[in-house]
């Protein structure tokens, strides 16, 4: 999908009536489920998921960042949530004995993100149109490019990938600069407002962060959107302080009313979750 998607207040408290209607009724432990997720998901996680587990009497401790620091912090010690939904299977996995039980269960695509304030919304809506090519609009002189970092983040790697294969190898640089240039990566839970604020003309996001937040999207063409590869996937942890809960809000998010609620933000559901750890 091309175009401007928004995911209003309005929408979201559809989104979570239609939940509440049609959803199957799961068993919610009332409590606490502490949740450690990628940031591309807080709009709709502090938002209809939060407001939905509050209605069962669960209170939601959602914490937000990039997946690789959230999966470095879990690795340490320094962080102990009941869950954790990551958009690099990788980065579970790679938990070992810390997990007790994943399931990939959705994906999305990658893309450019812009506001209708950005000095340059009139070249990217001519991508859109099919007027200029996605790689010539982002070589325009003096466009500010905003992005995370991919040390820290999937979506940073996802973005280098993505444009060396769009631009082909070595031509990424020409948009991107380094790998880890400073003047482009943010953090993610930070990259949103400098678009929406003007301090970076364009962005790099998953479809489900522009549908959150009412940006204009593009995604990249082809195999550059890195559909096959993002995929998002919740884990319990072994020493979940919560796992009654922890268990609860994995169904809940898998086929409960969490699903309605993500679909709905732009998560495409895989027609079967792949268990990856049982």
């Amino acid at each position: 999908m091309i175009g401007r998607i928004g995911f209003s207040r309005a929408s979201a408290a559809c989104a979570l009536a239609l939940a509440f209607c049609f959803a199957p009724a799961l068993a919610q432990p009332a409590g606490t489920v502490s949740v450690l997720y990628a940031g591309s998901l807080v709009t709709p996680m502090e938002g209809p998921i939060k407001t939905a587990l509050a209605a069962a009497g669960v209170e939601f401790q959602g914490e937000p960042g990039g997946s690789k620091m959230l999966a470095n912090l879990i690795a340490s010690g320094a962080k102990n949530p009941d869950t954790f939904v990551s958009v690099d299977p990788k980065l579970v996995t790679g938990l070992g004995a810390k997990v007790t039980s994943a399931t990939a269960f959705a994906s999305t695509s990658l893309g450019i993100g812009w506001s209708s304030h950005s000095r340059y919304a009139a070249t990217f809506d001519a991508v859109t149109a099919g007027k200029s090519s996605l790689l010539a609009a982002l070589g325009t002189p003096g466009l500010t490019i905003g992005r995370t970092d991919p040390k820290l983040d999937p979506k940073g790697e996802y973005t280098v990938e993505g444009m060396t294969i769009l631009a082909s190898a070595g031509g990424e640089h020409r948009i991107l600069g380094d790998d880890e240039n400073p003047a482009q990566t943010f953090p993610e839970e930070d990259l949103l407002v400098r678009i929406e604020t003007g301090q970076a003309d364009v962005g790099f996001f998953y479809k489900t962060e522009a549908i959150a937040r009412g940006l204009h999207f593009a995604p990249l063409p082809g195999a550059a959107s890195m559909s096959e590869k993002i995929t998002y996937v919740i884990a319990i942890m072994k020493n979940a302080p919560h796992p009654a809960q922890a268990k609860a809000f994995q169904d809940f998010l898998l086929a409960g009313s969490g699903k309605h609620i993500l679909q709905s933000a732009g998560l495409e559901y895989f027609d079967v979750p792949r268990v990856l750890v049982r």
